[in-house]
């Protein structure tokens, strides 16, 4: 079978490249080339394995400079993208330096406000005559002083608390901005901390001695007729409260609460100052008939004393017990010689039996200042002199007056 296929291809190959044989005539001579039909089948054969051979490379030359072309656009795609992205880098670069080049202008600008704001509170904390002075740094210059904590239980003075003096900010060394605008923070904060406690602490004990008395605050506070207004400290507006306390709500609304707290205290001390906590006599003493029911030394019987007694010696000074205005001075049935004097806040003191009077009506006397001398004129039995403590036209118990100047140093 194989050799049947085989001769039939052979015959099929023969007849397709029969024996040729070419001639080749030079100078007379004839001469020929015979060519067999396997010299024809290898010759065939190498020329289509030629021709394919052309064709496959033709092809892979063409194939490959289309892929050397794609990817030489790809390339320079590639190139001009990351040119793109190099720009583009740059622009960035260029707009976060203008972005850092304002925000530290405006971290300097906010660091500048702040120490203006600090500079606000100085100025408020460096006030000779303000309340604020009084209250935030240590040595009252005010006309009345509180001298320790009160407490209703307490029977005698104690030591007041020993406020160190508000830190005062000094410029920041560091040149950073946010370092500096932490630190002026921290400045600011704890100066408004440590005055705002130290005004709350004084208003406390300024409650404190007034409730002392026995009254109520709110009574008191009620027969203030000074109708006074206007800032608390006098200092120039735009000074002190423009445009540093403009920065923010925050420092503001704490700056004006403080001040609110200082204008409370404000009042509270002038309270303290008029109502009469003093000792009546300026030189030493003693204490007698006290306020309330007693055996009256006249007629042995049980009756109200409307006040306090005290013993010294003849001619002893008689002094007011707070700033005031006499109202009445001269003789008056059961009192003698009585001088009263209307303090304010619905406050008025009396002060009788005495031997001489060195004021007159409507005259203004101030704490301390002598408004008689000791007698036993009137109802008496002996030298001494009768003082009452009377507010909103009722007399109260001088005692509890006298326990709570003890808690205040008048000047």
């Amino acid at each position: 079978m194989i050799a049947r296929v085989l001769e039939r291809a052979r015959e099929v190959l023969e007849h397709i490249f029969p024996e040729r044989q070419i001639y080749h005539r030079s100078n007379g001579e004839v001469r020929y080339l015979s060519l067999s039909t396997r010299a024809q089948i290898i010759a065939t054969g190498t020329a289509m394995v030629l021709v394919l051979w052309f064709g496959y490379a033709s092809a892979s030359v063409f194939l490959s400079g289309h892929l050397l072309s794609s990817q030489s656009r790809q390339a320079f795609a590639s190139r001009m993208h990351f040119q793109r992205l190099v720009a583009e880098a740059r622009a960035k670069e260029a707009s976060t330096q203008a972005l850092l080049d304002n925000r530290t202008t405006a971290f300097t600008t906010a660091a500048n406000d702040i120490e203006r704001r600090l500079d606000t509170l100085k100025l408020l904390l460096d006030q000779p005559d303000s309340s604020a002075l009084d209250t935030l740094l240590p040595g009252d210059s005010g006309v009345s002083t509180l001298v320790m904590d009160a407490v209703t239980e307490d029977q005698t003075p104690r030591q007041s608390r020993n406020f160190s003096a508000a830190s005062k900010p000094t410029r920041s060394k560091s040149t950073d901005p946010l370092s500096r605008m932490a630190w002026l923070h921290e400045q600011e904060s704890q100066i408004l901390r440590t005055a705002e406690e130290r005004a709350e602490t004084r208003i406390e004990g300024l409650k404190a001695v007034l409730a002392m008395t026995g009254l109520n605050l709110d009574d008191m506070i009620a027969q203030d007729d000074s109708k006074a207004g206007g800032p608390l400290i006098a200092l120039n507006e735009t000074q002190l409260f423009g445009e540093a306390l403009s920065l923010d709500k925050d420092f503001t609304r704490r700056v004006a609460r403080l001040t609110g707290r200082l204008a409370k205290e404000e009042q509270l001390k002038t309270m303290v100052h008029e109502v009469p906590l003093g000792e009546p006599i300026s030189v030493p003493h003693r204490r007698t008939s006290g306020f309330g029911t007693r055996v009256d030394p006249i007629t042995h019987r049980a009756a109200h004393h409307s006040g306090q007694d005290f013993g010294a010696f003849r001619l002893a000074p008689i002094t007011a017990t707070a700033d005031g205005t006499v109202v009445y001075a001269g003789w008056k049935a059961g009192y003698g010689r009585l001088v009263e004097i209307d303090h304010g806040f619905g406050f008025k003191t009396r002060y009788g039996h005495m031997a001489k009077l060195k004021v007159k009506r409507g005259q203004k006397v101030k704490f301390g200042q002598q408004v008689g001398s000791m007698g036993s004129s009137g109802r008496s039995t002996g030298v001494h002199l009768h003082y009452e403590v009377w507010f909103k036209g009722k007399p109260y118990d001088p005692q509890k007056f006298l326990k709570a100047g003890l808690y205040v140093q008048q000047g």
